[in-house]
């Protein structure tokens, strides 16, 4: 036989994650539980790239990929691929061109992945003028 209060999650959330503790009253003062902690995990999700700089991508200039994704725990790898091609060197959350060229031009999109699985992003267009 159970007895107390009891907090049920029918359908567990990431958002549930945080410190729990209930406050009890009986009729004459009012008593307060010690806290716990429930940590949700899950897989990457709302994962999407960024272009730095942000305007005009001039021939010979460098270019920062950054690729970012909400996960817990976080994200401990990244993949990065151009659009109708191969996946490119690189497993970091930025990929970076030192000295982009024309060939470079295209559509970029990474992969986060975690031990509860994994989400790409939408691709991002990178267009250099020459």
């Amino acid at each position: 036989m159970t007895t107390g209060p009891h907090l049920v999650f029918n359908q567990i959330k990431y958002s549930v994650t945080g410190e729990y503790h209930y406050e009890a009253w009986n009729g004459m003062k009012t008593g307060r539980s010690e806290s716990i902690n429930v940590n949700v995990r899950y897989k990457p999700k709302s994962t999407s790239v960024s272009v730095s700089p942000s305007g005009e991508i001039v021939e010979g200039g460098s270019v920062t990929l950054t690729c970012s994704s909400d996960a817990n725990p976080p994200v401990d790898k990244y993949t990065w691929y151009k659009k109708n091609g191969a996946s490119l060197t690189g497993s970091e959350k930025t990929y970076n061109f030192t000295t982009i060229i024309s060939e470079d031009r295209g559509e970029y999109y990474c992969g986060a992945e975690n031990k509860y699985g994994d989400l790409n992003s939408s691709s991002v267009s990178v267009d250099v003028q020459c």
